[in-house]
């Protein structure tokens, strides 16, 4: 049994940890899925249904980091997207020559929403019409 003062660290750590796990977990799925639906490799279409895996991707690892966090989840919200941020910008500036331009913008420019949208399904829901009561 892990000590009262240890739990809330150890969970934190944890739903960092998922939150990165959860990006190229959801990522490979959807190239699974890809193989079996027999999509052609390349053009704008695939990059279109990867782009959805990566925002899914986003929105997955955001809403596990906050679910699984027992104190802060909003917190925690910010830095799985600071987190995300700095792994997307190093990817946009590594991956600028290799896609379109709109593709690694879109990667780079959806990230705030995937989080928020993450974040919001776990917390943010709660919170809404009704939650006072």
């Amino acid at each position: 049994m892990t000590p009262g003062y240890l739990k809330h660290p150890l969970r934190s750590a944890l739903a960092v940890l998922l939150a990165i796990a959860t990006i190229p977990l959801v990522n490979l799925a959807g190239g699974g899925l890809a193989a079996i639906l027999a999509l052609p490799p390349g053009g704008d279409a695939r990059l279109g249904y990867d782009l959805s895996w990566v925002v899914l991707a986003g929105i997955a690892g955001s809403a596990l980091a906050v679910a699984v966090a027992t104190v802060a989840k909003t917190a925690h919200a910010w830095g799985v997207f600071v987190l995300y941020l700095a792994v997307d910008l190093y990817v946009t500036a590594a991956a600028w020559e290799d896609f379109p331009r709109w593709f690694t913008l879109a990667c780079l420019l959806t990230l705030p929403v995937q989080v928020w949208l993450g974040w919001w399904l776990v917390v943010g829901r709660k919170r809404g019409v009704g939650a006072e009561k």
